[in-house]
């Protein structure tokens, strides 16, 4: 929020009558009153496509390029110089080491072709609408079709509603976090309560190990795909990975 002395004189001025709709750009400052001799006024205001631009997309990947690089450079796991916290400015040093760290994330981000870590993906599917369907959804919950083998041929369902994510796993634990592969969907979410806020959303999905990853893209990018060509080293595992995501209704044997 800001002050009104701040943001200056409004640009224009629109009285509303009942069923009038008004439009802003993202981004515009707008402010509502009640004109002069009513009691009150009511209006709706619907928001749409709100942190979706880029500064929202990198601050939200670069903790994931920072934990990426620490683990593997050692100058971003040195101490900070004693005092530099109680600085009042920022020094000469401190901004040409941090600028030198931005410089080597850059450097690593144009260099790959991973999956980012991004919470935006998770917050996206936690808070979107199931897929359609008729009746009341049990097709979204239960697996229906043939169950998966090693010769099956599956292909990906619902992937506008399916995302994947690297990101280290929250156990709770002080030893070492791992970088684990996360698939969310939003084949679970509940029309009926959908965008209440009167609880805390509950994220649907399952959770690889990272070794996965490649094989869990192969079905994004490449379905239908044999179960029997998935990039893991043992057919148990391309098994058990067409198993689980099939029991999640995120595949269907083809």
């Amino acid at each position: 929020m800001e002050a009104e002395d701040r943001i200056g004189r409004p640009a224009h001025e629109f009285t509303l009558k009942p069923g009038d709709l008004l439009y802003f750009p993202r981004g515009t400052i707008h402010q509502a009153d009640t004109p002069p001799g009513l009691a009150h006024s009511t209006h709706v205001t619907i928001s749409t496509y709100q942190n979706n631009s880029w500064g929202d997309f990198l601050l939200d990947t670069i903790s994931g390029l920072v934990f990426d690089a620490a683990k593997e450079d050692l100058a971003f796991r040195a101490g900070i110089p004693r005092q530099l916290l109680l600085q009042v400015g920022t020094t000469t040093a401190a901004v040409r080491r941090l600028s030198g760290f931005l410089r080597t994330l850059a450097d690593r981000l144009e260099g790959t072709n991973k999956l980012l870590s991004s919470d935006m993906k998770k917050d996206f599917v936690m808070n979107r609408l199931p897929p359609y369907y008729v009746g009341d959804g049990a097709e979204l919950a239960t697996p229906g079709g043939q169950l998966p083998g090693l010769d099956s041929v599956v292909k990906l369902q619902f992937k506008d509603h399916t995302v994947l994510t690297v990101k280290p796993e929250q156990d709770g634990s002080d030893e070492a976090q791992e970088n684990m592969v996360f698939v969310y969907h939003s084949l679970k979410n509940r029309r009926e309560t959908h965008m209440m806020g009167s609880e805390e959303t509950e994220s649907h999905g399952l959770r690889f190990p990272l070794s996965h990853v490649d094989a869990l893209k192969q079905i994004w990018n490449s379905s239908p795909v044999s179960v029997k060509d998935l990039k893991l080293p043992t057919d148990e595992q391309k098994e058990a990975l067409a198993l689980a995501l099939w029991t999640e209704c995120l595949i269907q044997v083809v």
